[in-house]
């Protein structure tokens, strides 16, 4: 099995001790890479390189993220830079959203993701990460098209794919054998979000257009206990992992929330249950 971690940058002092004691426990899993979110531009932006100088610190593999939102090209590109000048040597490579409304490229700028990458592969030799949707982005006219443009994504110089969270495992390993026959042959980092708070997963997911299935609510539902929701948010993910891992999948991105605890819990079970599998960096 391999994993990655995804974190954000804190915004506040309380924030950044929650960051790094997280980082601090889920380093010890040699992950083979920890990411960092980006804001686009300005503050945003100087945050992003603040919190990848401290996964750099924890001598972390590092992925900065990287979004075509609000910047020219040129402003994209010397941003990159500098997160190379940090030592990172893998970026995520995203579109981004909007702050207010619907998306709209900027007039200088990388249009789409496969833009951005295309405009790395011009100087940049290191790792490569796009986005899949598996429940199809919110924002493409279909399946086939949002295929096509993940597609292009990796035909621009993209290595690997990370997936959104998807609690539905069916749809997961339904989108996986689509991507097959598409005829995509790079990696998917299965994108794994253990629930802390299944009301706030509800409220974002209907956000960024992943759905919670019903039997997960009613399974949750049934808990009052803070202890007894961490567990089951434990053996809900540990549940998915397992059955991607019997699916031939053994390749999770953890979107940790700058969380430890249940992460940690899904790797520990998983390690329980397989002990002859090596964790790998």
């Amino acid at each position: 099995m391999q994993f990655s971690f995804e974190f954000f940058p804190s915004r506040d002092n309380a924030g950044q001790l929650a960051l790094d004691m997280a980082v601090q426990q889920l380093q010890q899993w040699q992950p083979a890479f920890a990411s960092m979110t980006y804001g686009a531009g300005g503050s945003g932006q100087q945050a992003s390189l603040s919190g990848t100088s401290r996964l750099l610190q924890q001598q972390l593999a590092t992925a900065a993220h990287l979004t075509c939102v609000g910047a020219s090209k040129s402003e994209v590109q010397a941003a990159a830079k500098q997160f190379v000048a940090q030592g990172v040597d893998h970026f995520v490579a995203l579109r981004g959203d909007s702050p207010d409304g619907d998306y709209q490229p900027h007039a200088d700028g990388f249009a789409y993701a496969n833009d951005l990458v295309a405009g790395l592969r011009e100087w940049f030799a290191g790792t490569i990460s796009v986005a899949a949707y598996p429940e199809v982005h919110p924002q493409a006219v279909s399946a086939a098209k949002d295929m096509h443009f993940l597609k292009a994504k990796l035909e621009a110089g993209a290595d690997q794919i990370i997936t959104q969270y998807c609690y539905d495992t069916d749809t997961l390993l339904r989108f996986a054998e689509q991507a097959q026959k598409a005829g995509i042959e790079a990696p998917i980092l299965m994108g794994i979000m253990p629930i802390h708070d299944i009301a706030a997963v509800q409220r974002f997911s209907a956000r960024c257009g992943a759905g919670v299935p019903q039997q997960l609510i009613e399974r949750f539902a049934t808990y009052q206990q803070p202890q007894d929701i961490t567990q089951l948010g434990i053996e809900v993910a540990y549940e998915q992992c397992q059955r991607l891992l019997e699916n031939g999948f053994d390749q999770f991105h953890f979107y940790t929330l700058n969380r430890s605890l249940l992460t940690e819990g899904v790797l520990n079970a998983l390690q329980a249950s397989k002990p002859s599998l090596a964790l790998t960096a």
